[in-house]
């Protein structure tokens, strides 16, 4: 289920729209999903400066208030830092839904 977010996410960000309505398999994305799961409003993209290791264990970005697992990192497929979460804007934060980190192969 992650990698199929992860594939969705990353379709949404280079092809706009119409990748929104399809899953990589080519299946349609039921209308549930699109309403309460990850859409371009919960991506972040992020530079290097704004995330911090900040242990063996954790995590920390810029904006975000939680730390984040080391091992819920995943590689990051264009070598570029993504963190996945809703912010209400009024100070409530989700859970990470993914985050991209880049890592040496």
């Amino acid at each position: 289920m992650i990698a199929r977010i992860a594939v969705l996410l990353f379709a949404l960000s280079a092809s706009g729209a119409e990748a929104h309505d399809y899953w990589s398999d080519g299946k349609p994305v039921p209308d549930w999903v699109k309403a309460s799961c990850c859409g371009p409003a919960d991506a972040h993209h992020l530079r290097p400066d704004q995330v911090h290791r900040i242990s063996d264990e954790f995590y920390s970005v810029d904006g975000y208030v939680r730390r984040i697992p080391v091992g819920q990192a995943l590689p990051s497929l264009d070598g570029d830092y993504w963190i996945f979460y809703r912010d209400d804007g009024g100070g409530s934060q989700s859970g990470v839904y993914c985050f991209f980190v880049p890592m040496d192969f």
